[in-house]
């Protein structure tokens, strides 16, 4: 409240100081027209000795308006209220006006006090609702943005419980696979198995994380993307072949958490694991036409095309890409040919993208 307040303090006081600059200079071309010339010193003085009173009564009118805005349901108390607040600024005028008169001489020959009153209400009670209209325009301004920040601040709020349930999704998903990897592991190699214990323990570690931001950097998905692969790597032997072409220049853009995972997942799941012969699973990023455009393509089990529709893992992709990037962001699923299956996406690049160096893809 102070700051805002002393925002309509800068702007009353904006206001009146060029008011009474251009009254001044009123009253020096109308003395020149009348051949009674009047200094700028002596317009300044008259014009601010009168108009800047209306400084401190401005700010009480807007304070007298904040508690007794005009608006339904209360209309006409409002209303009674302001108009006695008018009323005091027209006793508060005239007050000023018999007081300093000796000072700035309003009255070569001081009436008495009812006069003046009766002067200053057909001078100063209009002037006094002009400023309450305004004050009122001022505050439906301020509640209007204080509406829009609410607003946008539930949009943003909804937007993140949408895109926390759709993280809460992803994480048993992903997890109870790769626990079926390991456990399958174990009756057959108890080194493999360890190894992939290890692996797992790191895709644990990030899911069970305090840690919510809905992006990160590349490198770091990358990281928690091979641990994942390790997994089914060992599970598969030589039926899977990893092709990486990652280069530096995109491993500090920022990415959606989990965005690669459920795409390399569905691959691996209802195509490749499902092949006799080795099948490859290729994984590339590149930046171009304001976007990261990251590729995930691989081969298709024999005489089995991929399934129509989308699984929980593409569904909980495009729908968080479209969350967080609107129209801005790219999601297509196509077939090459008879045996290639691709997901690419498009990210937005930062304005300022950072700088890459380190971990080679």
């Amino acid at each position: 409240m102070s700051k805002r307040l002393l925002f309509v303090l800068g702007i009353v006081l904006l206001w009146w100081t060029a008011y009474a600059l251009m009254f001044a200079s009123q009253v020096v071309g109308m003395g020149e027209e009348q051949g009674a010339p009047v200094s700028w010193r002596e317009a300044l003085r008259y014009s601010f000795g009168g108009w800047m009173t209306w400084v401190p009564l401005s700010l009480g009118l807007y304070l007298a308006v904040r508690r007794f805005p005009l608006e339904r349901g209360r209309f006409f108390a409002s209303a009674a209220a302001l108009a006695l607040a008018a009323l005091l600024v027209v006793v508060l005028r005239a007050v000023h006006v018999y007081c300093t008169n000796p000072i700035f001489g309003w009255y070569a020959q001081l009436p008495d006090f009812g006069s003046v009153l009766a002067a200053s209400l057909s001078k100063n009670f209009m002037m006094a609702w002009t400023v309450i209209g305004a004050a009122h325009a001022l505050l439906f301004y301020e509640q209007a943005r204080e509406r829009e920040q609410r607003v946008a601040d539930l949009e943003r709020g909804l937007t993140t419980a949408r895109l926390e349930a759709l993280r809460a999704q992803l994480h048993p998903h992903f997890l109870f696979n790769a626990l079926n990897s390991v456990a399958e592991m174990v009756h057959e190699d108890v080194e493999l198995a360890d190894r992939m214990l290890v692996s797992l323990s790191a895709l644990l570690r990030d899911a069970l994380s305090l840690e919510r931001e809905q992006e990160r950097p590349l490198r770091r998905e990358l990281e928690l993307l091979r641990h994942y692969l390790t997994i089914e790597k060992i599970r598969l032997g030589e039926r899977l072949r990893i092709d990486w072409s990652v280069p530096e220049e995109c491993l500090d853009v920022p990415v959606p958490a989990l965005i690669l995972q459920p795409l390399v997942e569905n691959a691996i799941v209802h195509a490749l694991a499902r092949r006799r012969e080795p099948g490859v699973l290729s994984l590339s990023a590149a930046r171009c036409d304001g976007l990261l455009q990251l590729r995930v393509e691989n081969s298709l089990a024999p005489g089995e095309p991929p399934a129509p529709g989308f699984g929980v893992g593409l569904r909980s992709v495009e729908s968080r890409l479209q969350l967080l990037y609107g129209g801005r962001a790219r999601f297509e699923r196509r077939k090459i040919g008879h045996e290639r299956h691709v997901v690419a996406i498009g990210i937005p690049l930062p304005v300022a993208a950072p700088g890459v160096a380190g971990l080679a893809a």
